[in-house]
């Protein structure tokens, strides 16, 4: 009885530390992801040349932007924007709602309420948003944002 209790016990212990630790290291690149988020909120705040350098280092080359207005917009696209003045960021205001983290894949959803212009366009209101992140030799990068507008409630 006593031996059949150290096992179980063993069993148990054995089985709780590498919980543990996973538990701890999502911990920390749900900190991670969530801190990447508000920097790149700060950068569109900021725009010009300070948007620019965070999202030229920030970004891989293969991201895709789908905002709410169902444009796609490239890495480039969006440097570009930067650098003409065509993307001007008045108000973003996120909310991280969930981050979901598979390995090395991250699924993150949230909302905001925003103000912004794109090539003229004022895009402003709530937004649905979801985001994709990969861990690349140990560093978390967005791959995809996607955002959805949430209807006007009467």
């Amino acid at each position: 009885m006593k031996l059949r209790f150290v096992i179980v016990t063993f069993l148990v212990i054995a089985l709780a530390v590498p919980a543990t630790m996973m538990a701890q290291q999502n911990s920390k690149d749900e900190q991670q992801i969530r801190t990447l988020i508000e920097e790149s909120r700060q950068a569109n705040l900021k725009g010009g040349a300070e948007a620019i350098a965070f999202f030229q280092k920030s970004l891989p080359d293969d991201y895709v932007r789908i905002p709410s207005n169902g444009v796609i917009l490239s890495k480039s696209q969006i440097l570009d924007s930067f650098k003409t003045g065509d993307m001007k960021v008045d108000k973003a205001e996120w909310y991280v709602d969930k981050v979901r983290i598979y390995g090395k894949w991250a699924l993150v959803t949230g909302t905001d309420v925003s103000s912004w212009t794109l090539n003229g366009q004022l895009l402003q209101g709530t937004n649905r948003w979801s985001r994709l992140f990969v861990k690349r030799n140990g560093v978390w990068m967005p791959l995809l944002f996607q955002s959805t507008r949430m209807p006007v409630k009467q």
